[in-house]
């Protein structure tokens, strides 16, 4: 895939915001350690690890160049987590995006192949 290819599909992935940690769901949360590594088509070579409450984010995107709106909720995970006070979480999701092979030309859309790999322990205050 050419350079600007790749350029205009990272401008079709829109930036989210921290809402985790805005709208108030890590309050009760005194220590966090999350760790996502993204497996698939051009997987992004780095994981990523999150310890500080002040860093997790709302949405991870997918690196897959050909996906559209596609990566997981990891705001929801850790909302479920806190709503039923688990301290530990190792699981798999599967980006929520589309390939889009070609914007242009109107081929079938596919579910993105790329997966998530999480494993989160969360340490609550007493």
């Amino acid at each position: 895939m050419s350079k600007d290819k790749l350029k205009e599909a990272a401008k079709r992935k829109s930036p989210s915001k921290n809402l985790v940690a805005l709208d108030g769901t890590l309050d009760s949360v005194d220590k966090i350690a999350v760790r996502v590594v993204e497996k698939g088509r051009r997987a992004s070579p780095y994981e990523i690890r999150i310890i500080h409450k002040d860093a997790v984010r709302e949405h991870i995107d997918c690196s897959n160049p050909l996906c559209s709106g596609g990566g997981i909720s990891l705001g929801d995970i850790l909302r479920d987590m806190v709503r039923s006070r688990q301290t530990d979480f190792i699981g798999t999701s599967f980006c929520t995006g589309e390939e889009v092979p070609h914007p242009e030309v109107p081929e079938p859309v596919r579910s993105c192949r790329n997966r998530f790999e999480i494993e989160a322990t969360l340490r609550f205050r007493h």
